[in-house]
């Protein structure tokens, strides 16, 4: 017989809370916190066979930066921690119960005090270090944007320096996105807006087709209801994941590429890597976002052809897409590639400035170190 406060004691309703109270503890900072014992000792192993200058951790997964603080801390190494995504203000990793968000959230304290250099990819995070963190001197928490690689790129900018129209061999207006739309982020207000587009223009929306390029067969299968359920299955298509190779490919093949992201707490911390693809591609570009987010503030600097639109403006949204099929029908619509617009957004100029950090912190230690 059970006494009181055992396992045994607990009633239905309990043990269904303590079984999701384990699951999700298990899954905090992130599901792979269960390779944390094992990498620490990998890394243990690998810090004592030889002399290292530095230990650089970039998440998520932020069991990285649990790992790296140990063992910068154990062994008298700096550490730089690249954050490519927000940790306690992530919008896609709500945490139900508060004793795991306290958690949480002083581990992502012990990282923010403890690294001796801290990245960020975009600026809004960086200044929300600053703002919780206002110990931590403003030269140490550092802005190093995604980007892209150009060898990526190479056959596809052949002899396209410079400005051209777009004008599809088949007449027909391509507008794609590549990759897995999850999380706070929703393909409906774009399905909605092209069903009210088809009705105000039909003859010219006959000529478009949106693709949707990316995610698991289950995702996949999902979105093909979606679109069955707007119906517009005659002029939408969701199709399976490609490799990277053939995602710019076609990306470089489209009339406009689109970027989905969304309205919400803490959407001012994201930016998808993939607009730096975009941005190399060179073409038109429509942004599903805030105007007032970083992927504005990109977009802008970058001299982007681009329509930018809240999310959730659906009308705004019918608006953009007009837009887009009049350039298109009246042959405005163009693609721009120029390297010197996006030549911040080259990865070898971003590492040259993650070398420089590098030096700078190891340039602090003793020299008998």
């Amino acid at each position: 017989m059970s006494t009181g406060g055992s396992i045994g004691s607990l009633t239905g309703v309990g043990m269904r809370y303590l079984k999701r109270y384990v699951a999700v503890r298990l899954r905090v900072p992130d599901h792979y916190l269960g390779w944390y014992p094992h990498t620490l000792l990998a890394g243990w192993r690998i810090l004592r066979s030889r002399r290292f200058d530095a230990v650089y951790s970039t998440a998520p997964p932020f069991t990285g930066h649990m790992v790296a603080r140990r063992l910068a801390r154990a062994f008298g190494v700096p550490w730089v921690a690249d954050f490519r995504d927000p940790w306690v203000s992530n919008p896609f990793g709500d945490i139900p119960f508060d004793r795991l968000r306290a958690w949480n959230a002083r581990a992502e304290a012990e990282t923010a005090r403890a690294a001796d250099a801290i990245v960020c990819v975009v600026e809004t995070m960086r200044e929300d270090f600053l703002h919780r963190y206002p110990e931590r001197h403003a030269e140490d928490i550092v802005t190093i944007p995604n980007g892209f690689d150009p060898e990526d790129f190479e056959d596809l900018w052949a002899g396209k320096q410079g400005i051209g129209s777009i004008a599809e061999r088949d007449g027909t207006l391509t507008i794609l996105h590549t990759g897995h739309v999850y999380g706070p982020r929703r393909i409906e207000p774009l399905l909605g807006a092209l069903s009210e587009w088809r009705r105000i223009d039909p003859e010219l929306t006959a000529s478009v087709r949106v693709r949707l390029v990316g995610g698991s067969s289950e995702y996949v299968e999902s979105l093909r209801a979606t679109i069955q359920r707007y119906q517009l299955h005659a002029c939408v298509a969701a199709e399976p994941e490609v490799s990277h190779r053939e995602a710019l490919r076609r990306q470089s093949r489209a009339s406009v590429l689109m970027l989905v992201g969304f309205s919400g707490p803490h959407g001012q911390y994201q930016m998808s890597g993939k607009i730096f693809e975009y941005l190399a591609i060179g073409r038109p570009i429509l942004a599903l976002a805030p105007p007032s987010c970083p992927v504005g503030d990109v977009l802008r600097g970058a001299g982007a052809h681009h329509w930018i639109v809240s999310p959730n403006d659906e009308p705004g949204l019918v608006s953009a897409l007009r837009a887009i099929g009049g350039e298109w029908q009246s042959g405005r619509l163009s693609w721009l590639q120029s390297s010197a617009r996006i030549d911040a957004y080259d990865r070898r100029a971003q590492t040259r400035r993650l070398a420089e950090i590098l030096d700078r912190l190891i340039a602090r230690q003793p020299a008998n170190r």
